[in-house]
C-alpha cells in the first residue's frame, strides 16, 4: 500500500507499507526517514467523508480507518506540542516549528501586539536572513490581524536588525521559546455545537479544555481535576464536571460525525494522560472495541482473541516518559544531540550552549573538547531528578537514605520509589560541586586531572582515547 504523507513544511513524502500495516509502521518508517526519535510527539491526520481532520490510530490498521487506499493520503503533524528545552533533536524542532507557522496563519495563536512584533522580526529572519529592506517582508497583519503603523514597523525593523548573524536554527529556537508562552499553545481544536445549537470551539490543551465561541473568545474554561467522566454517544460527547458548590453538571457537544465525536472523545483522554499522568494507565491503552466478527470469535471460542479488536487509543508514553526515552535511546546511540560544533547552535537551556569566549578560538569541534562536553553532559543528566527529569537530585529520604528526586518531587511521595519504604521526612541535601562543574562546558577554567600524570584536556592535533575512558 502506497502512503502520501505531508509534512508540515509541505514536502510530500512516499512510503510503502503492507496492506496489513497499523498506524506505526507507516510513522516510524517516516520518521525513520527523517532521522527523529521522538516520534511520540507526532501523529497521522487524515480527512473523514464530511471534511473533519481526524488522527490515525497508530494501534489499528490502516485500511479499517481511511476511505481511500490508493494511494493513501496522510498528513504528518504534532499531536503533543511540549516546551522547547525538552525537545532534544533539531529534526524534532523543525517540524514544531513549521506546524507552529501553520497555525499562526490559520489565526489559531493569539497574540500581543509586542509579542507579534517580536515574532515578526523572528520569522523574517527564518525566511529572509539578515535585514534587508528590498526582501523582507512581515507577518504582522496575520499575527495581530491588523495593518501595522509606522511605530509598528519600526519597531519589528529595529529587532530583524539585532539578530544579525543567528543561524536558522537558534532563531526557529527563539521563536518557539515565545510561541510556546501563548495561551492556545499546543491547544487542539474541535468544532462543536452545545445543546442550544450554538457553535462553539473546543479546545484540548495541556491544562484543561477550553470552550470558546466560534470567533475563539473564551466562554468557559475547564479544568482536568473537575472532570468526573467523560463518555461519547454516537454524535455526541458527554463531560460530566463538579461544580464549585460540589454538584455536578453535564456538558454536551455535538459534533458533525460519530468518528469526529470519538476523535473529541480521544483528544480529552489521551491530552489529559499525555501531560498530566506518570505513566498511561492499563485502563486506557487497553480499552477496545470489537467487529461482529471479533465478538462472535469472543463468544464462542476465547475471550481473549484479537480478532476484530479495535483499540479506543493508542497512547503509549507521558510526556516525561517520552523524554526520558529519548534521551536514553541518544545515550544509547553514542549521540549527544546539541554539542557545540563550528556554525551550529545550542539552546541557551543546555549546558552544552554557553558561547566561547570573545576572541579565543573555537575549539568545540576537537575530539578533546567534544569528549568532555559528552562527560558533563551525562554528568548533568544523571543528577536529574528521576521523577520530573528537569530539577536537580538534592533531597535524601529518610530512613532508607535513597537520593533520587528533587525538593519538589521528594514533598509530594510517602514512600520511596526506589526501595518503596515509608518516607519518614526528606532531607534536603547540598552538592556544591555541581554547578562548578556544569560550567566547565562554558568558560575558561581548566578541569583538574583526572589522574595524577593526565595532562588537563586542551586543543592539539592528537587524540588519546584513554582520555575517554577515564
Amino acid at each position: 500500500m502506497i502512503c502520501h504523507i505531508t509534512r508540515p513544511d509541505s514536502v510530500v513524502m512516499e512510503v510503502e507499507v503492507d496492506t496489513k500495516a497499523n498506524g506505526e509502521d507507516c510513522l516510524n518508517k517516516v520518521c525513520r526517514k527523517l532521522g527523529i526519535i521522538e516520534v511520540d510527539y507526532f501523529g497521522l491526520q487524515y480527512s473523514g467523508c464530511k471534511g473533519e481532520s481526524l488522527w490515525l490510530n497508530l494501534r489499528n490498521r490502516i485500511s479499517q480507518q481511511v476511505d481511500s487506499v490508493s494511494p493513501c493520503r496522510l498528513k504528518l503533524r504534532v499531536k503533543y506540542f511540549v516546551e522547547p528545552h525538552l525537545i532534544l533533536q533539531e529534526q524534532t524542532r523543525h517540524l514544531f516549528f513549521m506546524h507552529i507557522k501553520e497555525d499562526l496563519q490559520n489565526g489559531h495563536l493569539r497574540m500581543s501586539p509586542e509579542q507579534a512584533e517580536m515574532l515578526s522580526a523572528l520569522l523574517a529572519q527564518v525566511e529572509f536572513g539578515d535585514y534587508n529592506q528590498n526582501t523582507a517582508k512581515y507577518w504582522y497583519c496575520e499575527l495581530c490581524g491588523r495593518e501595522p503603523g509606522a511605530a509598528a514597523i519600526e519597531s519589528i525593523i529595529s529587532k530583524h536588525k539585532a539578530l544579525a548573524g543567528l543561524s536558522a536554527q537558534a532563531v526557529q529556537y527563539q521563536a518557539l521559546q515565545l510561541v510556546s508562552t501563548l495561551e492556545h499553545y499546543g491547544v487542539e481544536w474541535h468544532w462543536a455545537r452545545d445543546a442550544t445549537g450554538q457553535k462553539l470551539a473546543v479546545g484540548i490543551g495541556p491544562e484543561g479544555i477550553s470552550v470558546c465561541g466560534d470567533d475563539l473568545t473564551l466562554i468557559n474554561r475547564i479544568a482536568y481535576p473537575v472532570i468526573q467522566i467523560a463518555t461519547q454517544s454516537g454524535k455526541s460527547v458527554y463531560l460530566t464536571v463538579t461544580k464549585e458548590s460540589g454538584d455536578s453538571v453535564v456538558l454536551l457537544f455535538k459534533l458533525i460525525s460519530s468518528r469526529a465525536a470519538s476523535g473529541l472523545y480521544r483528544a480529552i483522554t489521551e491530552t489529559h494522560a499525555f501531560y498530566r499522568c506518570d505513566t498511561v494507565t492499563n485502563a486506557v491503552m487497553m480499552q477496545y472495541s470489537r467487529d461482529f466478527k471479533g465478538h462472535l470469535a469472543s463468544l464462542f471460542l476465547n475471550e481473549n482473541v484479537n480478532l476484530g479488536k479495535k483499540y479506543v487509543f493508542d497512547i503509549r508514553r507521558t510526556s516525561k516518559e517520552v523524554y526520558d526515552h529519548a534521551r536514553r535511546v541518544l545515550y544509547n546511540a553514542g549521540l549527544v544531540d546539541l554539542v557545540v560544533r563550528a556554525g551550529q547552535y545550542a539552546p541557551p537551556h543546555s549546558p552544552l550552549g554557553a558561547p566561547a569566549t570573545q576572541g579565543e578560538p573555537d575549539c568545540g569541534s576537537c575530539p578533546q573538547s567534544r569528549a568532555l562536553l559528552e562527560r558533563l553532559e551525562r554528568l548533568r543528566e544523571a543528577l536529574l531528578c528521576t521523577l520530573c527529569c528537569e530539577g536537580e537530585t538534592d533531597t535524601a529520604f529518610c530512613p532508607c537514605g535513597h537520593m533520587v528526586c528533587c525538593q519538589g518531587c521528594a514533598a509530594q511521595l510517602q514512600s520511596c520509589p526506589v526501595c518503596r519504604a515509608r518516607v519518614e521526612r526528606a532531607q534536603h541535601v547540598y552538592l556544591p560541586t555541581c554547578a562548578s562543574l556544569f560550567s566547565l562546558a562554558g568558560t575558561d577554567v581548566t578541569p583538574p586531572p583526572i589522574h595524577q600524570g593526565v595532562p588537563p584536556l586542551g586543543c592539539s592535533s592528537e587524540f588519546d582515547p584513554e582520555m575517554c575512558r577515564t
